[in-house]
């Protein structure tokens, strides 16, 4: 019979190169350090302070912001008399209406539903970790988290709007309206938010906390 030392091997005790596959144990570091791998040199791990209240806070304050940065006018153009102010909801919607379809799904997937949902992600992952309740569900989001993490590109959006205002600046006055500010100000709590998330945290508390419901038997005989 083969040795159960590696059938009951805690996966959480372990981690592994995506660099190399080289198999180690797991080490314990100190907050702000990053563990490298021994063979190739590669980063393996990062401790972040404080990652499960700070990742709740960063999403909270991102699901506030996304509204008014969302639905509130960027800018105001005055280009040759005629003065325009438009959201990025009413964008979306200009190239639904002047049937640029496929640029406007492409636009509506990737600066609001991918965004948006990894926001709500990280919200609900973190909360019930700071809660500490481990749902069933959890793990299912930890990997649509990761899924989508590539896919919401707010700082591919805003560069976007910084090549527009290059090329419209000499042709007319531009102002700034409240919205312009929300939506940078909603751009760098994203990018906060996916430098403070301490995945390899998550998943370890995902994996030790989770309590695995038992079947209960009765003595009583009938």
């Amino acid at each position: 019979m083969k040795d159960d030392k590696f059938q009951k091997a805690d996966s959480s005790k372990m981690i592994i190169c995506n660099s190399c596959d080289l198999l180690l144990n797991h080490i314990n570091i100190q907050s702000g350090y990053t563990l490298l791998c021994p063979r190739c040199g590669c980063k393996l791990y990062t401790h972040k302070k404080d990652s499960v209240n700070r990742s709740l806070a960063l999403s909270i304050t991102a699901i506030l912001l996304f509204i008014p940065a969302f639905f509130m006018p960027l800018m105001k153009f005055n280009l040759m008399g005629s003065e325009k102010s438009h959201s990025i909801f009413d964008i979306i919607f200009l190239f639904y209406n002047k049937e640029y379809f496929f640029v406007h799904l492409v636009i509506i997937l990737t600066s609001l539903l991918f965004p948006f949902a990894k926001i709500i992600l990280v919200f609900i992952i973190s909360l019930c970790l700071k809660l500490n309740h481990y749902p069933d569900y959890l793990p299912k989001l930890m990997l649509s988290h990761n899924s989508i993490e590539e896919w919401g590109m707010l700082d591919v959006y805003m560069l976007s709007l910084l090549v527009a205002l290059i090329k419209l600046y000499p042709l007319g006055d531009i102002s700034y309206n409240l919205g312009f500010f929300f939506f940078i100000i909603l751009l760098f709590i994203a990018l906060c938010s996916s430098t403070t998330i301490d995945e390899h945290l998550f998943w370890n508390l995902i994996e030790k906390k989770k309590v695995i419901k038992k079947p209960v038997y009765s003595n009583n005989m009938c």
